[in-house]
């Protein structure tokens, strides 16, 4: 079974479903990874089976659910927001409105200065990433210069998360360069990256809960050394986020979601950090936590650079300067935040199905 293609692997797997001879099928994201062709061939698969026994597919890729799919439910944030056919899900104003927002009431950031002359800061130029076999990342290129706020954009799975790894060298990239301050990172050990003044907040915080928040921040400083030329120390630190100053020695255990989102995004700024990656920093908020953390990023623009993925788009474009969007590990488009923010209509072209 080794010696098969990553789609010949996924085919045996529903066949070992199968063999069970069940009434009901159920499919967690069987496309996920697969080449165009490969997708196709598992897609008419998926089909014909539908004769013989029902379906439950779990799938990303949108654009086959809606072509393979009798019915379909859409949940967002843990809800059922509709249930119908494909033509009524396409139709849907909630579903709508969870993809694309809506018209935003929040007023964007002021735009930063003019990027700097000469190289990026960051410069990923057509790399490819794989999690084993599985093709994650298609030749994708995008630059960040010192100053701005770029938001990575997509649809679940598009591979935002993934393109963040692949910077950090979390998940080294197969082929294709990675340049930070013009030195190649590309296959870099994620601590040294770290070194060289790259941070990541990562999805679901990820904090150490049995560490308190001065402990927290403390070892991320050691972790990244700047030799004496750090820009965020703990104090500048906590100007930016006071109520860890009044947590210092509480640990990060018993927290709130959003002080704990505070803490990572605090820990993954110290020390020489020119570069931030942040990685659905409103998840799971309430909306008076998000409104915190959204002043608290939004402070932090014009004194470090920002690589954004966040899927509330509101506050995404409300933020960034520019944007990238990400389709099945491509970068499908790339303009300045304001015309997707203005325009509603760009906005479904760009990132509807």
């Amino acid at each position: 079974a080794s010696t098969l293609s990553y789609g010949g692997q996924r085919l045996l797997e529903i066949g070992i479903a199968l063999a069970t001879r069940p009434t009901v099928l159920l499919l967690d994201e069987p496309l996920a990874g697969l080449s165009t062709a490969e997708r196709e061939r598992i897609a008419a698969f998926i089909r014909s089976l539908a004769r013989a026994v029902t379906v439950v597919l779990i799938e990303h890729d949108i654009d086959r659910v809606l072509a393979l799919s009798d019915r379909i439910t859409v949940l967002h944030l843990g809800r059922v927001i509709a249930d119908g056919t494909p033509a009524e899900i396409q139709e849907h104003p909630e579903v709508r409105a969870a993809y694309l927002g809506g018209r935003v009431t929040r007023r964007p950031a002021a735009p930063a200065a003019a990027p700097a002359a000469g190289a990026p800061l960051l410069g990923v130029a057509g790399v490819d990433t794989f999690y084993g076999k599985s093709h994650i990342l298609h030749e994708v290129s995008l630059e960040v210069r010192s100053g701005e706020v770029i938001a990575l954009l997509g649809r679940n799975g598009a591979g935002k998360t993934a393109t963040l790894n692949t910077i950090m060298g979390l998940r080294p990239p197969r082929r294709g360069s990675i340049r930070f301050r013009g030195r190649e990172i590309a296959g870099a050990l994620p601590e040294a990256v770290a070194r060289l003044g790259i941070g990541l907040a990562p999805q679901g915080r990820r904090v150490f809960p049995n560490l308190t928040v001065a402990e927290n921040l403390r070892l991320a400083r050691l972790a990244r050394d700047g030799g004496g030329r750090d820009r965020w120390d703990e104090a500048k630190v906590a100007e930016r986020f006071p109520r860890l100053v009044e947590l210092a020695r509480a640990r990060a255990e018993v927290l709130s979601g959003g002080e704990q989102q505070m803490l990572a995004i605090a820990r993954a700024l110290v020390g020489n950090v020119e570069l931030l990656l942040l990685d659905e920093p409103f998840e799971g908020l309430a909306p008076a936590v998000v409104e915190v953390i959204f002043q608290a990023v939004q402070g932090l623009r014009g004194e470090t650079s920002i690589l954004l993925v966040e899927h509330n788009l509101d506050l995404a474009l409300a933020l960034a300067d520019r944007v990238y969007v990400l389709d099945r590990g491509a970068v499908t488009y790339e303009g300045p935040a304001r015309h997707l923010l203005e325009d509603l209509n760009l906005r479904r072209q760009v990132l509807w199905f």
